[in-house]
């Protein structure tokens, strides 16, 4: 159900946006030389979902084993998760241009908390983060509690 994927994305980081409209990826998650990435709104208009490429092409793999979807329903989930997400790059020095038409939809404006979540990484205005967060305190607490952490 989980597996390791090539890329671990761990922690948090609160940065800067610059003028450019640039966040810096933290070094402990970029690879060497320029990196492209796939972005995309989460479905509650929350946050940015940060893939690599590898990790966009599995996500559309997992959606067509998914038991019970149809060719059709298939189709469609495709169509919106490729065809709403845009490529970005991250330069030498980890600097990402974020797409302004997503940074209005989740209220991003001069500073960004990125997330680790695995086998991607989200971009969260900060104080949308700290509300999500504690929300989500409860059920962290139950399952780590019965991980016996």
């Amino acid at each position: 159900m989980f597996a390791a994927t090539s890329r671990n994305y761990t922690g948090n980081y609160r940065h800067g946006i610059d003028p450019k409209n640039r966040v810096t990826i933290p070094a402990a998650w970029r690879s060497e030389g320029e990196e492209t990435y796939k972005l995309r709104v989460d479905t509650t208009q929350s946050c940015l979902l940060v893939f690599t490429n590898e990790e966009f092409l599995k996500q559309i793999e997992k959606a067509s084993q998914l038991p019970g979807i149809s060719p059709r329903e298939l189709q469609q989930f495709i169509r919106q998760f490729a065809g709403q997400a845009i490529e970005s790059s991250a330069d030498k020095q980890g600097r990402m241009v974020l797409p302004v038409e997503l940074t209005r939809l989740i209220g991003l404006n001069g500073e960004a908390v990125l997330i680790g979540a695995s086998n991607r990484f989200e971009i969260w205005n900060p104080e949308k983060w700290e509300a999500k967060k504690a929300a989500e305190s409860l059920v962290y607490n139950n399952v780590a509690s019965q991980l016996g952490m």
